[in-house]
């Protein structure tokens, strides 16, 4: 079972005082996510999946993939959510029916490299998540990353590396969402 001291339950409750986001959110995702708990952070709530979640390496927020539990083609629902625990920046897509189909996924493997990707469009902006491993370089590397390209006019590219390890795979997608070939 977990243990959580008293000045983190204190400075939990001193946070959720002063924090402008409702005290529900705030509380569901404190006690629900894996932050803190199991060493394993995510934005996912209790009752969801972690599907695949990164910690990213400039600014330290978190990027996640949460699903239904009872996640598969027929079923089930995928997010996209970025930010911190307790204050989600953004959560696509916003409702959760027919949300497989706002994602396509792509993976290229050969023996000890592979290569995954889960792409979606969000008002124009063009978001990838990429979690690369190749065993085949010594030492072997992983490698993940959420690209954001903005398709206004200039075509920004931004790209968030995530600190290792990264929790999860994006093949729990796999026939869950569209497939694209690389």
């Amino acid at each position: 079972m977990f243990r959580i001291s008293f000045v983190t339950l204190l400075l939990f409750m001193v946070t959720l005082s002063a924090s402008p986001v409702s005290t529900s959110h705030a509380a569901r995702a404190f006690l629900f996510s894996h932050a803190g708990l199991t060493g394993q952070a995510s934005l996912c709530a209790q009752g969801e999946q972690v599907v695949w979640s990164c910690e990213t390496v400039k600014e330290r927020k978190l990027a996640s993939i949460c699903s239904s539990k009872n996640l598969d083609a027929e079923r089930g629902y995928v997010q996209y959510r970025f930010g911190r625990v307790g204050r989600v920046e953004l959560e696509f897509p916003s409702k959760r029916a027919g949300s497989r189909s706002a994602f396509t996924y792509s993976r290229y493997t050969r023996p000890l490299v592979t290569y995954l990707k889960l792409e979606f469009l969000n008002n124009g902006v063009a978001y990838t998540i990429s979690d690369d491993s190749n065993e085949e370089e010594k030492p072997a590397r992983r490698y993940a990353a959420i690209t954001v390209k903005n398709s206004d006019g200039e075509a920004r590219e931004t790209t968030l590396r995530c600190r290792m390890p990264v929790t999860g795979s994006l093949m729990k997608l796999e026939g869950v969402v569209e497939r694209k070939d690389y």
